[in-house]
């Protein structure tokens, strides 16, 4: 049997983008006809084509001489880790049933490729499992993976843009976010029904401070930690009080700063990068491993769901969901000014504002009138 290429969300980096609901009107976006006039449309501009009669030349001719021509673009109905297995179980076995076909409700997002003569490039645009549903004429999917280089990275984006009257704006995590992705994994691969081990996992252990509000001197301090003493600091951890489910990051805070005379609970130190054997997560980029599935012959004492996934496989899948809830806005870990935009500015809550504008319209007359009333007492003195 041929070999499974790897999921398109592991084993990348990516860089992170959040995107408002994708506006398609009547037409169903995550139909495959649809999806292949996209391609198609998308790939005449990055060849640059002649589109209703103008030249589109975006890349240039260095960067096309790098990459060779364009050969091909397709835009594809992206499901889970399992319906890619079966769809290349299938493709590459005859014999084998072939799969129930992905359907837009069951669809985690959409995976546009461009394949060039010498380099492959990709992007994702993702939602949150649970909720798939979105605004009539509108289409959701908040998180927005982009592996590409520069120019042909800005066209697409401005494709977004332009053709789905789209809010393109790159994904910054705050520090809180990046720390709680790490207890993530220290959660499941501590669980008693874990068959895997944190140093198993995790390996070696690089955390990046930043004082990005405090000193332009010192910008950034670098954390290495050995594979084998990473389960000590969450064992510590969980003997100190009010750690906020926090274990690891608790203990880290408390050794930096008997050791370093380092607060880094201060709110001018942040958490800017992690780095292991499992992922890689910055402010606005990501990597994540491929996780180890569970052995055939691996047991535990719990029994039910941990038979079903490994540790780092249901570690992966809660720090997905947590990234499409950031990017959508609704992320516990968001920033409540940010959070408060985010809901502003959804097709829904537009249209409440409207109705409340209008049913307040008459408040704001008056206040108008007032306001004019006043005005006009200081012009009067001012008239010829």
């Amino acid at each position: 049997m041929a070999d499974i290429p790897p999921y398109p969300l592991y084993n990348r980096t990516y860089n992170l983008y959040r995107i408002s609901p994708l506006h398609h009107g009547d037409a169903p976006l995550l139909r495959h006809v649809t999806l292949r006039t996209h391609a198609k449309r998308l790939k005449e501009q990055l060849k640059g084509d002649n589109v209703r009669g103008v030249q589109v030349d975006f890349v240039t001719a260095e960067d096309t001489a790098k990459l060779g021509p364009l050969e091909e673009c397709s835009w594809d109905l992206l499901g889970d880790e399992d319906a890619w297995i079966d769809r290349h179980v299938a493709d590459a076995d005859e014999s084998q049933q072939p799969p129930s076909t992905l359907t837009p409700d069951r669809a985690r997002g959409l995976q546009v490729s461009l394949e060039y003569e010498k380099q492959s490039y990709n992007a994702l645009l993702l939602r949150d499992p649970a909720i798939t549903s979105s605004p009539d004429g509108f289409t959701s999917l908040p998180l927005l993976l982009v592996k590409m280089p520069g120019p042909i990275r800005d066209i697409f984006v401005n494709y977004l843009r332009t053709t789905f009257d789209a809010h393109v704006a790159p994904l910054r995590l705050p520090s809180p976010f990046i720390s709680s992705s790490l207890e993530t994994y220290f959660k499941h691969l501590a669980a008693r029904t874990s068959t895997q081990s944190i140093q198993q996992v995790i390996r070696q252990l690089h955390i990046q401070l930043a004082f990005p509000n405090t000193t332009s001197l010192l910008k950034h301090v670098e954390i290495t930690i050995a594979g084998a003493d990473v389960a000590g600091f969450v064992d510590r951890g969980r003997l100190l009080k009010n750690t906020h489910n926090k274990p690891f990051t608790a203990a880290l805070c408390a050794y930096l700063k008997h050791h370093l005379a380092l607060d880094a609970s201060h709110p001018n130190v942040q958490i800017s990068r992690i780095s292991c054997n499992s992922f890689h997560l910055g402010t606005e980029r990501l990597k994540l491993i491929a996780p180890d599935t569970l052995a055939d012959m691996s047991f535990s004492d719990g029994g039910g769901a941990s038979q079903d996934a490994s540790a780092g496989q249901m570690a992966i899948h809660e720090l997905y969901t947590s990234l499409v809830r950031e990017a959508a806005g609704t992320a516990k870990f968001l920033p409540e000014e940010l959070a408060k935009d985010q809901r502003e500015d959804t097709p829904s809550s537009q249209r409440k504002r409207a109705i409340s504008n209008a049913a307040t319209g008459n408040g704001n007359n008056k206040k108008t009138k007032a306001r004019e009333k006043e005005n006009g007492k200081l012009a009067n003195g001012a008239r010829t």
